[in-house]
């Protein structure tokens, strides 16, 4: 029986909101402890999503709360025409989890990818007036605004949108071959942009021979080197960044999701090198970087720089892809398991959504890309009786789709 609470909530969002996201799965959340959420009926879920791998604390998380509690009674915004001791808090943490640079903050993953556009743009025109092209992956997401979107390789995101910014070549993803010659015949490429896992695209790796040529032939024709961490970066992989497991050294690294544990926030951060090229005028934003986005990312990176948080990660995760590598050992309908730390994705011989709203139903939330790719990303702190839980869940889930064979 279909909850009356629902149905007003539903009414009212056909009644007062865009709808872009299309049917949305029926259920309200409206509140959560750790990995678990509650509906609008009270109806308790394991959270094997974390909101799009965003609140990577889990909900209500007692060191970011205490944190988001004594700033808010504080100051929230002052505008970035003054100092923000918490923006400063924030950079230098990211700095020392990642490389010595210099950090810009921004409201979205989106907003950080623009601002890498523009310093690449300026690099290039630095050397040359028509070096402004800037090469992306087939199989790419790096946001929705008009440079982003330009960015990204993927027709269904581009498509009624033309035209759309010029200066963007897209390569085969993982194709070396492909990226060498092009670096070689076109002069006007300034910088490569990647993420070194898809996540929109279905959870793909990039082959690490590729990463560390591709890092071989930006330094060789003076290109710079841009790693999307928006959806990979802030521990989701069992390292802070995704590029940390393969021993490169990017120019530049966007981040957003997870960052400050469910508060809007996105960050590019880049060698100091490349920092002074957006200088002052440059770029610019009201909201990003205000004390109460910064307080909250400080918090979550202080969660994430202790010794065993990203062991813990990695730990889980390869408890999850070994337990779903069993299933699909099984000769159920998985084809293949793939990812990094909680940064999985399970491929099946069918498309996922109905698997999806099962899921609901049974009480575990899940995600579905790339039509046939089941997303787990949980939030980094998920324990592991929380993990059996919600594997017990979709275990029965893959039982029953093997049945309907």
């Amino acid at each position: 029986m279909k909850s009356s609470k629902l149905e007003k909530i539903q009414k009212e969002d056909k009644l007062y909101l865009f709808q872009n996201y299309g049917n949305r799965l029926p259920v309200c959340f409206v509140k959560g402890d750790g990995s678990y959420l509650f509906d609008q009926d009270n109806k308790r879920y394991i959270d094997f999503f974390s909101g799009i791998a965003v609140t990577s604390l889990g909900s209500n998380n007692a060191a970011l709360s205490r944190a988001l509690h004594t700033q808010v009674d504080k100051i929230l915004h002052s505008s970035n025409w003054f100092f923000n001791r918490e923006q400063i808090e924030a950079a230098k943490l990211i700095s020392e989890l990642t490389f010595p640079g210099k950090t810009l903050f921004v409201n979205s993953g989106t907003e950080a990818n623009e601002a890498a556009i523009k310093a690449a743009r300026r690099y290039g025109k630095s050397i040359a007036p028509e070096k402004y092209e800037i090469i992306s992956f087939s199989g790419s997401f790096h946001g929705r605004t008009f440079g982003a979107m330009s960015a990204t390789a993927q027709e269904k995101i581009r498509k009624g949108f033309d035209p759309l910014v010029p200066g963007f070549r897209f390569l085969p993803f993982n194709d070396i071959g492909a990226l060498k010659k092009e670096l070689e015949s076109n002069n006007k490429i300034c910088a490569v942009m990647t993420e070194l896992i898809q996540g929109e695209g279905g959870i793909k790796i990039a082959d690490s021979q590729f990463i560390t040529q591709l890092e071989k032939l930006c330094k060789k024709h003076k290109v710079l080197l841009i790693i999307d961490e928006v959806q990979t970066g802030a521990g989701r992989t069992g390292q802070f960044c995704s590029y940390q497991h393969f021993g490169i050294s990017p120019d530049i690294i966007t981040f957003a999701k997870g960052l400050a544990g469910g508060f809007p926030i996105g960050a590019l951060h880049a060698k100091d090198a490349v920092a002074p090229l957006l200088e002052p005028g440059s770029h610019g934003t009201t909201f990003g970087g205000n004390h109460f986005a910064c307080a909250a990312a400080a918090a979550v990176l202080k969660e994430l720089k202790k010794k065993s948080f990203m062991e813990k990660v990695q730990k889980n995760g390869d408890f999850i892809r070994n337990h779903i590598t069993k299933l699909k050992a099984k000769g159920s309908c998985i084809t293949e398991v793939r990812g990094m730390g909680l940064h999985i994705g399970i491929e099946l011989n069918r498309p996922g959504m109905d698997m999806v709203k099962k899921a609901l139903e049974y009480g575990l939330v899940i995600n579905c890309t790339s039509e046939k790719v089941i997303r787990i990303m949980p939030a980094l702190t998920i324990s592991p009786g929380t993990i059996k839980e919600g594997l017990a869940i979709f275990d029965r889930l893959i039982i029953e789709e093997g049945n309907k064979s």
